[in-house]
């Protein structure tokens, strides 16, 4: 990306244009540009000078206050340098037609500079929009996964109780031989048992499947951390060596 032109002011173009008319040279934007290291913009430089030229008419223009005969003897000096100078004056429209293909090639070459920038600032705006489309997803799988997790409570607190409710049938169905009543009991409530206990084994299976589930849960999160991590690592980097020179050198 290249860096922008140093900026000329009027006197530092007064003083080139002095130097090139005292040593006989005629005056056009790229001969001030050439004295002055080639710095600064074509652009402005012509500027100044079409300037320096306006003041210079100005002055000429005061002449209409002199005298008729003293006007008349200062047309025809200027009548005769004139007609002395009109090839000069055609290699200086040349000059300007020069300078005018030099400003018009520059002005190219600088709209092609901010092409370049705001295709590149646009790829960067894209990249950070996919950034957090993946950090939404990631945002979502945690949640869900920590849903999960609130419910593995309640899975093992329902088992716990099952195999109270079993221990307990258990021990009434050792009062049978004496309680033929309470062995009908007995008998209904392992009845009931043994479906808490299928039920319990199906909420373990399940509990079992919760937690493989949220195993591979957690390590599908570590590799979306892991490529969060890469992306931002890559992201820096690029605002190191892409962004930051750009908007340090726009300052």
């Amino acid at each position: 990306m290249m860096g922008r032109e140093a900026k000329v002011t009027a006197e530092q173009v007064n003083v080139a244009a002095d130097a090139l008319q005292a040593q006989g040279v005629k005056l056009s934007s790229r001969a001030l540009r050439e004295h002055m290291g080639n710095s600064g913009c074509l652009g402005t430089i012509s500027k100044l000078l079409q300037r320096r030229k306006s003041a210079a008419q100005r002055q000429v223009a005061a002449v209409a206050d002199l005298s008729p005969v003293l006007q008349q003897a200062i047309l025809d000096f200027v009548g005769q340098e004139v007609s002395a100078s009109s090839s000069a004056l055609e290699a200086e429209m040349a000059e300007h037609q020069l300078e005018a293909s030099d400003l018009a090639t520059e002005n190219e070459r600088q709209l092609e500079v901010l092409d370049a920038q705001a295709a590149e600032l646009e790829t960067l705006k894209e990249e950070l929009e996919r950034e957090r489309l993946v950090a939404g997803q990631a945002r979502t799988e945690l949640a869900k996964v920590q849903l999960r997790l609130e419910s593995l409570p309640r899975l093992e607190a329902a088992a716990e109780q099952a195999r109270m409710d079993l221990a307990k049938a258990q021990f009434k169905l050792e009062d049978i031989p004496r309680l033929e009543e309470a062995a009908e009991l007995a008998r209904a409530e392992l009845i009931q048992a043994q479906l808490r206990l299928e039920g319990m084994t199906r909420v373990e299976g399940e509990l079992a499947a919760a937690r493989a589930q949220l195993d591979a849960e957690r390590a599908e999160l570590a590799d979306v951390k892991a490529e969060l991590d890469e992306e931002r690592d890559l992201r820096i980097k690029a605002q190191q060596f892409i962004v930051d020179p750009i908007f340090k050198k726009q300052a």
